[in-house]
């Protein structure tokens, strides 16, 4: 994602349509004016990315013990 050195949007790629309809100046003239467009990375911080690992619904254990209850159930079927 790149992100607009005018208006801040972030946009696959800067394009001439972006700048001429927004802008009213060419991908051109907006680069020589305000810079090139900045390459932005989304990026989750530590604590988010921490937060999800310990904060999962379904645990290891929990979808374990759901396998096994299946298979004892088909087991029961096939007998």
């Amino acid at each position: 994602m790149f992100e607009c050195p005018i208006c801040g949007e972030l946009l696959e790629t800067l394009t001439n349509l972006h700048c001429m309809t927004q802008h009213q100046t060419t991908r051109r003239e907006c680069i020589e004016q305000y810079g090139a467009p900045k390459y932005m990375t989304p990026t989750m911080s530590r604590e988010v990315q921490s937060w999800i690992r310990n904060s999962q619904v379904i645990t290891r254990m929990d979808f374990e013990m759901a396998q096994a209850a299946v298979r004892n159930q088909y087991r029961r079927r096939q007998v």
